[in-house]
Order: structure tokens, then sequence, then C-alpha cells
């Protein structure tokens, strides 16, 4: 841009240049017209005397337009030196521009590399955010298998093997004496809605094994072995309950009360039939008689059991995404 208006500087003043020479040729040539072509002296004399009208006039219009000359090489200076500065400051616009484009185009670039960084890192949040819940979920779900194969299997297996063995044992009780023994169907009674009865004192009353031992254990009933095996699960029992009682939920804080009670039922059940296997007499206090079998057991293992499966099948059906 500089070389282009110094070229076009220098084109201007050597268009000036030849006008000014053209001018100066033309006086010189007006002079030489009006003096006679005799002799240099002769000529120098013309030109001390005064001009007449005529060369007067010849004189005053190349005067004159040598000053057109001179005000048109001006203005055509002024033109140029105007498109010098439109071409100045368009080249400053187009620079300037150019520099504003670059600056945004950092400034856009920034941000936008910002703004992308910042939809990433919460994705990236998000994304350890599910991870955490699905490790959370499958060590809750960990334990929760734990609870079922620790305790609440195992319990309720036994529970229902204790169930059976006493009803089988309700049975060879009343086929050996239907008149002092009975099964009496009762909504809520027991485990399956029915209550085992025994005919003593002239009523009917609910027949407990702590309690009702001494009355047919040895007694030609042939109910012996069902005792004890009775006594067999109730101690696999009591050992899982010492054992894993930490496994029951939160949820099931009775059952906590109720694995107690069912120690001390077991602990003087126990007892009684070791004196009774012995063939020693056999005399339950009254302590002994209120540590009677907590029938709730059964509800309360099967509440338990059946709420883990639950949450679990629906785990299965629900679970969240699987951390990598």
């Amino acid at each position: 841009m500089k070389i282009l208006l110094i070229a076009m500087s220098l084109y201007s003043f050597g268009a000036f240049a030849q006008t000014g020479v053209g001018v100066a040729a033309k006086a010189e040539s007006v002079a030489a017209s009006a003096a006679p072509p005799t002799s240099a002296s002769s000529a120098a004399v013309a030109l001390q005397q005064p001009l007449n009208a005529n060369q007067m006039a010849r004189l005053q219009n190349e005067n004159e337009r040598i000053r057109s000359d001179l005000i048109a090489s001006v203005n055509r200076l002024n033109n140029l030196e105007g498109s010098i500065g439109k071409a100045s400051a368009l080249a400053d616009s187009a620079s300037i521009r150019s520099s504003w484009f670059a600056f945004f185009t950092v400034v856009f670039s920034v941000a936008f590399g910002l703004i992308g960084q910042c939809f990433l890192m919460r994705h990236q949040r998000s994304l350890n955010r599910e991870q955490e819940k699905a490790k959370v979920s499958n060590s809750y779900i960990e334990w929760q298998l734990k609870q079922l194969s620790a305790l609440y299997g195992p319990l309720r297996a036994l529970l229902g093997q204790s169930i059976a063995i006493y009803r089988q044992m309700n049975m060879v009780l009343i086929a050996a004496d239907d008149k002092k023994f009975r099964l009496e169907p009762k909504a809520g009674a027991d485990f399956d809605n029915a209550e085992f009865q025994i005919f003593l004192d002239g009523q009917w009353k609910r027949f407990r094994t702590v309690e009702h031992l001494p009355v047919v254990y040895n007694k030609d009933y042939g109910v012996e072995p069902y005792f004890d095996d009775v006594i067999t699960a109730g101690a696999a029992i009591a050992d899982l309950i010492r054992g894993s009682a930490g496994y029951v939920r939160q949820e099931d804080n009775d059952l906590i009360k109720v694995m107690g009670t069912y120690l001390a039922h077991y602990g003087v059940l126990c007892r009684l039939h070791a004196r009774a296997v012995k063939g020693d007499e056999v005399k339950p206090t009254t302590a002994d008689i209120k540590a009677s079998f907590p029938y709730v057991i059964h509800e309360l293992v099967d509440e338990g059991f059946n709420a883990i499966n639950l949450q679990i099948m629906d785990w299965k059906n629900f679970r969240p995404v699987q951390p990598n």
C-alpha cells in the first residue's frame, strides 16, 4: 500500500512539473514572438519597451491558462490525496474488521470450548452418580441375598420342619386317643388356623409342649421320636439365631424380640426333654410354663422372607446401569 501511494505521488508530481515546464516554454515563445528577429540587442531593447494591448492580452490569457492548469493540478492532487485517504481508511477499516473478526473468533471458540467442557463435566458427573447408585444398589442387593441365605431362608425352612414334625406328633396322639386329643379349627390360631388341644380337668385346653410334655412322653403314645426330632430342629434353629441374628432386617425389630423368646422356650424344653429321656420326673415350674413357643415367629419370618424376595425381583426388573 505504501509503494502504491509513493508511485501515485511521483506520478502527480511529474504531471505538475510537466505543466510548469510547459507554461515556461509558452512564456518564452510569447516573448520571442513579440521581439523582432534582428539581433540580441534589439530583442533586449524590445523587451524593455512597454507591451502593446495585443501583447498584454496574449500574456494575460496565457497567465489565466497557466493559472487554470495550476488550479487543475492542485485539484488533481487534492483528489489524489482524498483517494489515498479513502484507500487508507478502507485498508484501516478492513484491518480493524479482520482484527475484530479474529478477536470474536477466539472469544467464541473459548466460550464454546468452555460450554462444551461444562456439558461434558455435567454428563460425567451424571454418569458417576449413576455408577455410584448402581454400586450402592448392587451392594444392597448383595446384602439382601446374604440375609436370605444366612438367616431368613434357613430359619424359614427349619421352622417349617419343626411345624411339620409337631403336627405329625399331634396326629399320632389323636390316633392314639381321640377322646383326649383333637385338632380344632380356629381362625388365627397357631400357623395354620388350627389349634391342637388336650382334654384335662374336664375341659379342652391348648396343648403346650413345655407344660404337657410329662403327660405324653413315655406314656405309651409313641410320640417320643417326634419329640426328639422337635428338639433336634429346635437346636438347629437356636444355633442359627445365635449366629445370624445380625442379618435381621431393620424393619423387623419385633423379630429380634421373638427370637429371644424362642431361645428361652427352647432352653426350657431342651432341659425338660433331657430329664424325660433319662426317665426322671418332669415337673415344669410356673416360670417354665410361661416359656411357651412364640407362634408369631412363623409370621414374622415369612414377612421378612417375602419382602426381601419382592425387592430382589424389583431390582432384577428395574435394575440401574451397571458400572464399568
